[in-house]
C-alpha cells in the first residue's frame, strides 16, 4: 500500500511521484524487487522504497559477484539493511564467463535478478541522472547511439523500472545522510583503467564545469530520440516474423534502423550495426542468410523474406521424432505439437479421403505425392511452397503407405481430392493442430 505523500521525505516524495505515474496508477497491487548492491544509490532507493510502498510489498536481490576480498562483508552488510528493514533479502552467487569482467559481471547480475523475479513483482534499479549522463556518452564513444537507458522494460518473465533517472547523484547523498543511513563504497568504483570510472572520475566533472547544464542539453537531444525510437516502435509492431524484404527501406541506414527496430520489438538490444550489414550482405546473395541473436534464436533470411525464429531448436526435435499412427477422430502428440484428424463432411477444400491406416512422419526420402498434375518428389513440393530450408526437415507429413497425402497443414496430394473407385469405404478427414 502506497504511503500519503504528506508523510515523506521530500526524495521519498519525488520517488513515490515517480511510481505512481510509471506503474502504480495502472498496477496498484503489484509487487517490487530491489537490486540491492549496498552502494549509496540502491541503499537509497531500497530504504525509500520501503517508506513508498510498505515493506510488505518490498524485498531485496543481491549479486554476489565474488571479484572483491570484501565480497562476504557486503553481503553481511546488506543483511544487516534488509534485517533492519524488515524485508526479505535473496543473496545469488554469481558465476561469470570469461571475457570483459565488467559487462560479464551485469550480464551475471541480471541473469540472477530475473531468475528470482516473480510475474507480479517488478524489479527496481538504483541508476540515476549522472548514471544516465555517463551511459549516453559511452554509446557515443562506441559508436552505438545516443539513446540512453531504458526507464522501463522486460526481464525474464517480469518488468524492470528506473524510477530513480530523474533524481541526480547529490540529491541520493543527501537523503542518505539525513537519514543517518550509511552504505558500502566500492573500492573498484575509483579504479580508472574501468572506462565507466574514467569517464565519471576524469572526464566529466571537466565537460559540467565548462558546460553546468550539459545533462538537461542530453536529456533534450536523447528525449527527442527516443521519441523517433517509440514512433519507429508502433510503426513497426503490426509486422509478423516473416517479412519480405521488400518493406526495408532501401538505404543501407535505413535497412539497418529498421532491422534494429523489428529486433528490439523481439527482446534483442544489442545486436551491431556490423552484424546487421552482413546478414543484409549475405541476403542480397539469395543463399539462406543466419544472424545469430541469442541461444537457438535467429534472424533467418531466404527467397526475399525473412523470418524470426525464436527457437531453432524446435526443427531439431522434430526432425528427430519417430513415425506415429493417426487414425480418423484420433488426436495424438508429435514434434511438440497435438495433432487430430478430424471427420468432415465430403467436398471441404481443406479435407482429403482417408483410404487406410495413416502416420505422421518427418521421413522425406523416397516419397512423393501428387502435385499440380504430376507425381512430384516431396523436396520439390517444398520448394514451390516457398518452405524455407531449415524448417523442410522437421515439417510433419502425413503418409499412407509410400505416399504423402498431406504436408503438415499446408497443401494436400491431389490423388486424395476425389473419392478413389476402388475403396470400399474411406473417411473424409481433415488434418489440424489443437491446443
Amino acid at each position: 500500500m502506497i504511503l500519503d505523500g504528506t508523510q515523506l521525505h521530500s526524495f521519498e516524495q519525488q520517488l513515490r511521484s515517480q511510481l505512481q505515474e510509471l506503474i502504480l496508477a495502472h498496477r496498484p497491487d503489484q509487487k517490487f524487487c530491489v537490486g540491492l548492491s549496498g552502494g549509496a544509490d540502491s541503499t537509497a532507493l531500497l530504504v525509500a522504497a520501503c517508506r513508498v510502498l510498505g515493506v510488505a510489498n518490498v524485498r531485496a536481490l543481491h549479486g554476489n559477484h565474488r571479484l572483491h576480498p570484501q565480497a562476504p562483508e557486503w553481503v553481511d552488510h546488506c543483511e544487516r539493511l534488509c534485517e533492519q528493514l524488515r524485508i526479505e533479502l535473496v543473496v545469488g552467487s554469481l558465476d561469470l564467463v570469461p571475457g570483459n569482467v565488467e559487462a560479464a559481471a551485469r550480464q551475471a547480475r541480471y541473469d540472477f535478478f530475473a531468475s528470482q523475479l516473480q510475474t507480479d513483482e517488478t524489479l527496481l534499479l538504483g541508476h540515476h541522472s549522472q548514471d544516465q549522463l555517463e551511459t549516453v556518452f559511452m554509446r557515443l564513444f562506441q559508436g552505438r547511439s545516443l539513446l540512453p537507458m531504458r526507464v522501463s522494460g522486460r526481464l525474464g518473465e517480469a518488468d524492470f523500472l528506473r524510477p530513480l533517472l530523474a533524481f541526480t547523484r547529490q540529491q541520493v547523498l543527501d537523503y542518505l545522510h539525513q537519514q543517518g543511513i550509511t552504505w558500502i563504497e566500492d573500492p573498484s568504483n575509483r579504479d580508472e583503467a574501468l572506462t565507466r570510472n574514467f569517464l565519471r572520475h576524469r572526464i566529466m566533472p571537466l565537460l559540467l564545469q565548462r558546460w553546468p547544464s550539459l545533462d538537461q542539453a542530453v536529456q533534450r537531444v536523447t528525449s527527442w530520440q527516443q521519441g523517433q525510437n517509440a514512433l519507429l516502435h508502433e510503426l513497426l509492431q503490426e509486422y509478423g516474423d516473416q517479412v519480405s524484404f521488400a518493406e526495408l527501406p532501401e538505404s543501407e541506414v535505413g535497412q539497418r534502423a529498421w532491422l534494429r527496430i523489428f529486433l528490439e520489438l523481439r527482446g534483442h538490444f544489442k545486436i551491431t550495426d556490423k552484424a546487421l550489414d552482413e546478414f543484409c550482405r549475405q541476403s542480397q546473395q539469395g543463399a539462406v542468410s543466419r544472424l545469430d541473436l541469442a541461444a537457438n534464436c535467429a534472424l533467418m533470411g531466404w527467397r526475399n523474406h525473412f523470418y524470426y525464429e525464436a527457437d531453432m531448436s524446435v526443427y531439431t526435435r522434430a526432425a528427430e521424432a519417430l513415425p506415429v499412427p493417426l487414425e480418423a477422430g484420433e488426436t495424438i502428440e508429435f514434434g511438440d505439437q497435438h495433432w487430430t484428424l478430424k471427420k468432415v463432411a465430403p467436398g471441404r477444400e481443406d479435407g482429403f479421403y482417408s483410404l487406410g491406416k495413416l502416420c505422421l512422419s518427418t521421413r522425406h526420402k523416397d516419397l512423393t505425392m501428387r502435385w499440380r498434375g504430376r507425381q512430384a518428389d516431396i523436396k520439390e513440393v517444398f520448394r514451390d511452397l516457398d518452405v524455407p530450408p531449415w524448417r523442410r526437415q522437421a515439417l510433419p507429413l502425413l503418409i499412407w503407405q509410400n505416399e504423402v497425402v498431406a504436408v503438415s497443414t499446408l497443401v494436400i496430394s491431389e490423388r486424395f481430392r476425389d473419392y478413389p473407385t476402388n475403396a470400399v469405404a474411406a473417411d473424409y478427414c481433415r488434418l489440424l493442430t489443437v491446443q
